[in-house]
C-alpha cells in the first residue's frame, strides 16, 4: 500500500482546502517578511504548485502527472481559488500549465556560508490570490472535498493510482459543525480509497500572531496528549501517514523520532506549513 509511483498513466490528486475567514487577515512573519496569513498561505500554495509543475515537466513539456484542486472556505462559501476558467474541481497539471500567470518576484533573506544575510529574489506564479473574510465553514468545505476525491477515486483510470492527498489549512475553529461531525466527515474522506490505499488528510493549524501555545508538527501517534478539545479533534481527523513519508519527517522535522506520525501540525508557523506541504507532496516517487 502507498507504493504506486506517479506516472502519466497513474497520476496523483492533491486537494488544498484553505481557510479564507476574517481571522486570516491577521499578520504573520514569513522569512522576515510581514504579511497577512492569507497572503502567506497563498504564497506557499503557489510555491508548491510551481514545484509540482516542475516535477511534472519532462523534456520541456508538462506531463499529466497530477490533478490539483484548491478550495477556499470563508465569506463567499466554498469556491475554487484557481483561475475561473479551470472550473470548480480538479485541474490536471498539464491543463493548468496552459494558463500559467506571469511570474512575480519576492525577496527573502538568505544566510551565506560566511554567516552574512543577503536579500535574494525568488520567482513564483500567482495561481491563487489571497482571500479573507467571514466565518469558517470547514465542515461544508470538507463535504466538497469528499465529493471531489470520491469522484476522482471512482474513475477507472485512477483505481491503481496513489490515493489523493488533502491539505486542510486553517487558523481557527470551525463555525458550522460540532467536533463529532468534523471527525465523522474526515473519516468519510479517509475511507475513500484507490487500490493503493486510503485518501490522506493532513491538517495544518496556523499559530496566531502572538501565540505562545505549544507547537507540534507531525505528532508521533503514540505520544500525543492534549487537554485542548480542538487539538484533539484535529488529531482524530488526521490520517496516519504511510512509511514513504516517515523518513523525511524523522530526518528534517522530528530528528530522533520514529513513526507512525499523524498528518497534523498545531500552532504551526508559515515555514512549518511549507515543510508539511513539501513532505506531503515530495515523498512520492515520480517516474
Amino acid at each position: 500500500m502507498y507504493e504506486q509511483p506517479i506516472t502519466h498513466q497513474n497520476r496523483c490528486a492533491f486537494v488544498f482546502a484553505i481557510d479564507c475567514s476574517t481571522s486570516m487577515q491577521g499578520k504573520t512573519l514569513f522569512n522576515n517578511v510581514v504579511m497577512s496569513k492569507a497572503e502567506a498561505v497563498a504564497l506557499v500554495a503557489n510555491l508548491v504548485i510551481d514545484e509540482l509543475m516542475e516535477r511534472a515537466t519532462r523534456h520541456h513539456k508538462v506531463r499529466n502527472y497530477f490533478d490539483i484542486a484548491v478550495l477556499g472556505y470563508g465569506n463567499g462559501g466554498i469556491r475554487s481559488l484557481l483561475p475561473e476558467i479551470l472550473g470548480d474541481g480538479f485541474a490536471s497539471i498539464e491543463y493548468l500549465a496552459k494558463f500559467q500567470p506571469e511570474a512575480r518576484r519576492i525577496f527573502f533573506d538568505v544566510r551565506r556560508n560566511d554567516g552574512a544575510m543577503i536579500s535574494v529574489p525568488f520567482c513564483y506564479h500567482p495561481w491563487i490570490t489571497p482571500r479573507a473574510g467571514g466565518r469558517t465553514p470547514m465542515y461544508e468545505a470538507l463535504l466538497n472535498v469528499r465529493e471531489l476525491v470520491s469522484e476522482w477515486c471512482s474513475q477507472p483510470e485512477n483505481r491503481d493510482s496513489f490515493p489523493p492527498i488533502v491539505f486542510n489549512i486553517t487558523d481557527g475553529e470551525c463555525n458550522d459543525a460540532s467536533p463529532g461531525e468534523l471527525i465523522t466527515i474526515a473519516r468519510h474522506i479517509t475511507d475513500i480509497s484507490t487500490n493503493d490505499g486510503n485518501t490522506l488528510l493532513i491538517n495544518v493549524h496556523l499559530a496566531s500572531e502572538y501565540s505562545d501555545d505549544k507547537r507540534l508538527v507531525f505528532a508521533c501517534d503514540n505520544d500525543f496528549h492534549t487537554n485542548n478539545r480542538y487539538c484533539q479533534t484535529l488529531f482524530e481527523m488526521s490520517s496516519l501517514l504511510p512509511k514513504c513519508m516517515e523518513g523525511s519527517i524523522s530526518q528534517y522535522i522530528n530528528p530522533g523520532t520514529c513513526g507512525p506520525y499523524r498528518g497534523l501540525a498545531i500552532n504551526a508557523s508559515i515555514c512549518d506549513m511549507l515543510m508539511v506541504l513539501n513532505i506531503g507532496s515530495e515523498s512520492l516517487y515520480v517516474m
